[in-house]
């Protein structure tokens, strides 16, 4: 680790010793990184993201044996229907779907496992609705560390399946207050000396760090007015935008661009509290929502999200189930098979356009979060058409489409 790295209460300004287990303040402020100098960080040279921008990380340096090759996600200009659908026409896609466990959690989970790796740990545990829980898993089976997970009963089985496969050892807590049953664990863990690495952990915030960065390098420095981010943990969000601060702190960019924090209606602890202009998070217990991935009911350090949406002028906006669906269908006929949490940055931006929180002419930035595949039971909610025939039939059905081929009048072959 840097010398002079520590960690600082994001709100009351408390200083802490970076090896600390809990990942919170005494006082549940989330914990925030910080590393001498950052205003003097450049850009050097180096094959990884994290050698090129090394400057702006708490590591002394990285080993790339603990990396399974994540980050360098596509960014993509979106078709035009996707432009239509949400009246936006200068529309990205940063599609995190391409990392190794098909989630953004594995540039987070990189730095976790840096964590481990410093303090010479041989166990690393976290609790999750499944992609981090995938994630770690993952991760931790090529640095050889043996991985527990804590995951609330309704998880997907695919993403339970995922973990299994890697070796971690999954205990599947029967809850429906997701939220409660992380506040327990973290509590218990730090009493008991248990590190558990969470969704908005200061070292985890450190990895989602690297997408700003590479944003930073796909865009050649033109960032995008805003960027859609689907919420739960805060992590992701806040990570994200501690990387653009810290690269205007270090004269490399002037504008930061806005956040827009997205959740599912069924589970808006922070959007329904911003759009009242309330500085404490609304608590939503027993969430039922298709959005899964995102339905942490009461976010710890969730206030710290409040106070950089009213400083900085942040949009907030959720989708209902409904919405989710739709989003989820318009992207998927766009070539992209997103989980339902990741569309919902689509439906957000389209509702946002509409009520003119996104001005004319503004750039917007979709994060495609998670992948379609990792939650297959989403697909009973839509409907495909499937034509069973014969091979005898085959030559006549084939001469049906290719007839019908240019007058329009064939239907398409996916149906919803």
């Amino acid at each position: 680790m840097k010398a002079g790295v520590h960690l600082l209460s994001t709100r009351s300004g408390e200083s802490l010793p970076w090896e600390r287990y809990g990942e919170y303040a005494q006082n549940g402020e989330s914990l925030e990184v910080r590393i001498p100098d950052i205003e003097k960080a450049r850009i050097r040279e180096g094959d990884f993201i994290w050698d090129r921008f090394r400057d702006f990380l708490p590591f002394d340096g990285f080993d790339a044996e603990i990396s399974l090759g994540e980050g360098a996600t596509p960014l993509i200009a979106a078709p035009p229907d996707l432009q239509a659908y949400c009246g936006v026409e200068d529309l990205s896609l940063k599609n995190e779907t391409a990392n190794p466990t098909w989630s953004f959690k594995d540039r987070g989970t990189l730095t976790c496992i840096a964590l481990s790796k410093a303090l010479k740990e041989t166990l690393t545990a976290t609790v999750s609705t499944g992609n981090m829980g995938h994630s770690l898993a993952a991760y931790g089976a090529r640095a050889g560390l043996r991985v527990l997970v804590f995951v609330p009963a309704y998880t997907p089985a695919e993403k339970i399946a995922a973990m299994g496969i890697h070796g971690a050892e999954i205990f599947r807590v029967r809850t429906r207050d997701y939220a409660g049953m992380k506040k327990t664990l973290l509590a218990l863990a730090e009493e008991q000396g248990l590190r558990i690495v969470s969704g908005n952990g200061p070292f985890r915030v450190e990895g989602y760090k690297l997408t700003a960065f590479e944003l930073f390098e796909q865009t050649g420095g033109k960032l995008p007015d805003f960027i859609a981010v689907p919420t739960s943990a805060c992590g992701h969000i806040r990570g994200l935008f501690k990387g653009f601060v810290e690269l205007q702190k270090a004269g490399l960019i002037r504008d930061l661009p806005k956040m827009i924090v997205v959740q599912a209606a069924n589970c808006s602890p922070l959007v329904t509290a911003i759009k009242a202009g309330l500085k404490q998070p609304l608590p939503v217990k027993d969430v039922h929502t298709l959005a899964e991935a995102i339905s942490g009911g009461d976010p710890p350090g969730g206030e710290e999200i409040l106070e950089k949406a009213y400083r900085y002028g942040w949009p907030a906006e959720f989708v209902t189930e409904a919405e989710i669906l739709i989003a989820q269908k318009t992207l998927a006929r766009a070539g992209y098979f997103v989980e339902a949490a990741a569309a919902t940055s689509l439906g957000a931006v389209k509702k946002l356009r509409e009520n003119g929180r996104i001005a004319s002419g503004s750039s917007v930035l979709l994060m495609l979060t998670g992948a379609g595949l990792k939650d297959i039971g989403i697909l009973k909610y839509h409907s495909a058409d499937i034509r069973d025939i014969t091979v005898r039939a085959l030559g006549t059905e084939m001469q049906k489409i290719i007839k019908n081929a240019g007058d329009g009048s064939d239907e398409t072959i996916y149906r919803y």
